[in-house]
């Protein structure tokens, strides 16, 4: 039986003397990994259009098991995101991250739609040498993930007490509790530390809009890394 995925090339993997196994996001099918034969030998065409970050057709054989790939045609290599080491990096930790909440076998035609989404997006700032603007839209990203997932983070109102959040007044942010805490609920709550007004409003905007709209939103950069610090402590937490 030959399948045809929309997929996305989360990561590769070497096994034996000459094959790799793939893990994809695709459309039809959500998460899948798959190996391919022989790919790594020289005579080997198949390897260039099975690069990381790649989005493009995959054709799968399936007989027993999981499944060979049989071929690949790249549609989107998004070359820009390799010419700068940082980006790179930035954006291979943000694939992992993906890869490590999302189960398989979960087919998702709109969490497919917002991964590549967010690789385009990234490759056309990354073109135009906007670094700041790529992490913008990264932890943007990390937040509609997380909120697609099922983990939205409370902005509006208190995580504790449900009284709504005012102006003027100190916040917090737990992640145990799963979003913004009042200043007289933070003592009680896990790892809670304090947080901006502007860093909530900005979290705000990234769950409210369209991913497109990020890269026209500022933001100053103590804001940014107080969004970064809440995504990776909200990651972490979900990961436990």
């Amino acid at each position: 039986m030959e399948l045809r995925y929309n997929a996305i090339v989360l990561k590769k993997k070497e096994v034996g003397e000459t094959d790799r196994l793939y893990m994809l996001y695709t459309q039809e099918q959500g998460k899948v990994q798959l190996v391919a034969k022989g790919v790594r030998k020289s005579e080997a065409k198949l390897a260039g259009q099975l690069e990381t970050l790649m989005q493009g057709l995959i054709i799968v054989v399936k007989g027993r098991g999981t499944g060979k790939i049989a071929g690949a045609v790249a549609e989107k290599n998004f070359p820009h995101l390799r010419t700068d080491v940082d980006i790179l990096k930035r954006v291979l930790e943000t694939i992992n991250i993906f890869d490590r909440l999302v189960d398989f076998d979960e087919p998702d035609a709109e969490l497919f739609s917002l991964l590549s989404t967010y690789l385009t997006l990234a490759n056309d700032l990354a073109g135009e040498r906007k670094k700041e603007k790529i992490s913008l839209l990264t932890e943007g990203f990390l937040f509609q993930l997380f909120a697609h997932l099922g983990y939205r983070i409370e902005t509006g109102v208190c995580a504790v007490s449900g009284k709504k959040l005012h102006s003027g007044e100190q916040h917090f942010f737990s992640p145990s509790a799963g979003g913004m805490l009042m200043g007289e609920h933070s003592h009680g709550a896990e790892n809670a530390f304090p947080v901006s007004e502007n860093t909530i409003k900005l979290i705000r905007l990234f769950l409210g809009n369209r991913l497109e709209v990020l890269s026209r939103v500022q933001a100053e950069p103590r804001e940014l890394r107080e969004a970064e610090q809440i995504a990776t402590w909200f990651f972490q937490w979900i990961e436990r």
